[in-house]
């Protein structure tokens, strides 16, 4: 997208909501690749992998690529498992190494015996039922749902698995760290301009209740 297109956009966004002046603004890209490499280092060949909250599937892509033997990509919006579906294809993944999953509200990954609702939306089964345990769980997501749903997150991790965090910005970064410290072991930071990522690993001694 060039300057023009985001300079129209802008204008059309401007006049939705009545704004007779655009306010100052930046546009920065953001650069996948810096979470990719993080997710590579997570990897050393045959996890089961969960992205949590997959958007676009890139990173659930990518865990295969990097050697899982089974990525699982869950999230609430059916436009982005459309999307990560497509991707997948794009890719040659079949769905035999890539599971890509809807799930509703409070997010949670079904078993192999899945419990579906009873209703679909835009032709995706919503699921619904215990989480599955993974080698690695990733959540590539806001600061807000990565505090409010961080029980849910850690249940989906076996002990001592790796867990990584993103999506946050890094002034926000303490309130990741103390929200997540009772769970994890050997937190490590990693930063990308304004932005960073939390891992650590899932402590042995936690029970899911």
């Amino acid at each position: 997208m060039d300057e023009d297109d985001n300079c129209d956009t802008s204008n059309e966004a401007a006049d939705s909501i009545g704004l007779k002046e655009i306010p100052s603004y930046e546009v920065k890209k953001g650069e996948h690749h810096d979470w990719i490499k993080k997710t590579q280092k997570l990897i050393k060949g045959g996890e089961r992998f969960l992205d949590y909250g997959t958007g676009s599937g890139v990173l659930a892509i990518a865990a295969l690529k990097f050697g899982a033997s089974l990525s699982v990509g869950i999230d609430i919006d059916p436009v982005a498992i459309a999307s990560a579906r497509k991707n997948a294809a794009l890719n040659n993944i079949g769905s035999e190494n890539l599971q890509l999953r809807l799930v509703s509200g409070k997010i949670s990954s079904p078993t192999d015996e899945q419990k579906v609702i009873g209703k679909q939306t835009s032709n995706e089964q919503v699921i619904e039922s215990e989480p599955e345990k993974y080698d690695v769980v990733i959540a590539n997501i806001l600061l807000n749902p990565l505090l409010e749903l961080a029980d849910d997150i850690i249940s989906h991790a076996k002990p001592g698995a790796a867990i990584g965090l993103s999506g946050i910005l890094s002034e926000q970064l303490p309130k990741i760290r103390t929200r997540y410290s009772p769970f994890l072991d050997n937190i490590s930071v990693s930063k990308m301009d304004d932005w960073a990522c939390l891992s650590g690993t899932k402590k042995a001694s936690l029970t899911d209740s």
